[in-house]
């Protein structure tokens, strides 16, 4: 019997008992009120019924309770029988591989992301110097101009912040970028940045995910990667060795 089956008796049962005494309350109210058609062998009898339907109840809660029992026992055996198959099946190699690949990958992504800034930095650091000279050279121009009486100098436009349009580019350092009017605009993108997002797109708006991606950069990277290869045993070893083909 499952426990929804014995549940089921049981309710039964205890609809029967109530009943069962119901009937001996409403035999004794009419002996009360004076009908005398009632006798005390049909309220003995009765009675008798009601004690009958309170121990079908007790049985009934007797089988409930071993059917939760028996039934708790089967779920218990199935997942010890889980357990022990994943025990025994767990592979762990397709997750070392995993994590180195995606280490490696990170790696490269950070080098030539680091690559890309470090030359976008030395344009742009050349491109903001020879954009300040010309400055420079324009403002001393426009000065050395004066009115024809020599003493107040004429008024002129405001200076040009970009005179290295003229020469078809412009430059900054904060972000270091470089543009070549008519070509294009190269912006450095942190290295650091790229791989966090990288990261981000990966674990795919993922609320749980995300927060315990937060709660790695919330702590140093030395106290995460420990606590990793304690939860993970062999991988510290597995990140060293040539991913398995």
């Amino acid at each position: 019997m499952t426990p929804a089956e014995a549940r089921e008796a049981l309710d039964t049962a205890r609809t029967e008992a109530e009943q069962a005494r119901g009937l001996v309350a409403d035999l004794a109210e009419r002996v009360r009120e004076g009908d005398e058609d009632v006798t005390g062998e049909q309220i003995l009898a009765q009675r008798q019924l009601a004690e009958l339907a309170g121990l079908r109840v007790e049985a009934a809660e007797r089988k409930l309770a071993a059917a939760v029992g028996a039934d708790r026992d089967a779920r218990a055996k199935a997942v010890a029988a889980a357990a022990r198959k994943l025990i025994s099946q767990d592979d762990m190699q397709p997750v070392y591989d995993a994590a180195k690949a995606a280490v490696e990958a990170l790696q490269h992504l950070v080098a030539v992301s680091t690559a890309r800034t470090e030359r976008i930095k030395a344009v742009s650091v050349q491109a903001v110097i020879i954009n300040d000279e010309l400055k420079a050279v324009a403002r001393a121009a426009a000065e050395s101009k004066v009115t024809p009486g020599g003493a107040v100098p004429i008024r002129y436009e405001p200076e040009e912040p970009w005179p290295s349009a003229a020469y078809g580019f412009r430059g900054q350092t904060f972000p270091p970028t470089v543009a070549v009017l008519g070509e294009g605009t190269a912006t450095a993108v942190r290295p650091g940045r790229m791989a966090a997002s990288v990261l981000a797109l990966a674990l795919n708006d993922d609320r749980q995910l995300a927060g315990e991606a937060r709660e790695v950069f919330n702590a140093s990277f030395g106290s995460t990667i420990e606590r990793l290869m304690a939860e993970v045993p062999g991988l510290d070893e597995a990140l060293r060795k040539p991913v398995q083909g």
